[in-house]
């Protein structure tokens, strides 16, 4: 279940680590965001981002079976214990608030940076 504080509205909605069997789903969802929908380089770039080691990629579906955000994280190459989220997209802050949880719920204590383009 998606959970903000108070003065947000609660959402119900599961998360999932993106895997190969979930990836035309995930890019489904990410041609509604990014720039250039269907781009053969971004499916090929966010194959492999969703796999980098150290990383985690999750997407979150809705209790009717819907992709409404996702997100990945990956160490940093620079900065050691650092670690860079990125993209992350989703349908409400809410949801946005629950993919950083579970984005970064392995690495606590560690520095998290968040890309926005």
């Amino acid at each position: 279940m998606c959970y903000m504080p108070e003065h947000f509205q609660v959402v119900l909605c599961n998360f999932w680590q993106v895997d190969d069997t979930e990836f035309d789903r995930l890019m489904s969802y990410d041609d509604k965001c990014f720039t250039r929908p269907g781009s053969a380089w971004r499916r090929e770039f966010m194959s492999r981002w969703i796999k980098i080691p150290g990383g985690r990629a999750m997407m979150a579906v809705n209790q009717q079976g819907d992709v409404v955000g996702y997100g990945c994280r990956r160490p940093a190459m620079t900065v050691a214990n650092s670690h860079i989220i990125g993209p992350l997209y989703a349908d409400s802050y809410e949801i946005a608030w629950d993919l950083l949880q579970q984005l970064t719920r392995d690495v606590i204590g560690q520095q998290i940076d968040i890309q926005v383009t």
